[in-house]
Formats: structure tokens, sequence, C-alpha cells
């Protein structure tokens, strides 16, 4: 019986940090804030990820959306809405923004846990670049590209 309930606290335990996150909306106010950092939208654009919420991410991300990974694969907005990834949990490193007019360019190192067309990616920090547009309203996010590999 100890052990039995030793194991049930170390599940909660282990899945108390998804259910924190999942349980508390994500602050998506950068979307609307034409000053917000680079990392505040990745945040929010990746908290929304996660909840794969796509009705949110469809109006996040603008209809010329590309993302190119770099196992060669690609979608644009219609594929990657219909076919998200897995993305449980993220952080970003070594972050830097570049301003002009209405774009906005985000590169950072990424370490994620994430599957891809039901491939894990490495947990490994990898590069990450981003374009985002400002509408004169809320910020969209234009192209994507991913340098993780698979796992092999």
């Amino acid at each position: 019986m100890r052990r039995l309930a030793l194991l049930i606290a170390l599940a909660a335990l282990a899945l108390a940090p998804a259910a924190a996150h999942a349980a508390k909306p994500p602050d998506t106010s950068a979307l609307t804030d034409r000053r917000a950092s680079g990392l505040a939208l990745m945040t929010a654009y990746s908290d929304l990820l996660i909840l794969k919420d796509r009705a949110k991410l469809g109006r996040v991300l603008d209809d010329a959306f590309l993302i190119q990974r770099t196992d060669g694969s690609w979608a644009d907005k219609a594929r990657y809405l219909a076919k998200l990834p897995d993305l449980r949990d993220y952080a970003f490193d070594q972050a830097q923004v570049r301003r002009a007019g209405r774009m906005l360019t985000f590169r950072a190192t990424a370490t994620s846990v994430l599957t891809v067309n039901g491939e894990a990616y490495a947990p490994s920090p990898a590069p990450i670049m981003t374009v985002w547009r400002w509408t004169g309203e809320r910020w969209l996010l234009v192209a994507q590209g991913n340098f993780n590999v698979p796992r092999s």
C-alpha cells in the first residue's frame, strides 16, 4: 500500500508543472503592445502552442506565415494549424531583437520539449529565428526558422 501511495505522489509531482501551466491562461497582452519585446511575443506564442489553441494561434499567424525546420519540413499557415507540433516546455536564451518600422526580428537559442509530425526533437539548445509584423493593432508572426534537429 505504501508503494502505491508513493507512486501516486511521484506521479502527481511529475504532472504538477504541466497542470499549473495549463491552469493559468497565457498572458497574450504582448501581442497587442506595439512596444512588446521579442521575448514577450515568443512567450505568448509558445504558451498558445502548448495549449494548442488553434483559434488564437490562427489570429497570431500572418496569412503569409511559413515555418522552415532543419529536417527540411515546412508548413504554411493552413498546414501548420491543421497539424500543430506538440510543444511541452521551452526556454529562450541569448535573445537578440531588431526593429525597423513595423517589423521585428527575434533570434535566440531555444531549448524545448518538442514533437513534430510524431518525431521527438532533441531537447538541446538550438537556434531559432522569427519575423513579426505590426499591423497597427497587433503583432503577427510572419516567418519562423527552427534549427533544432530530430533525435536520431
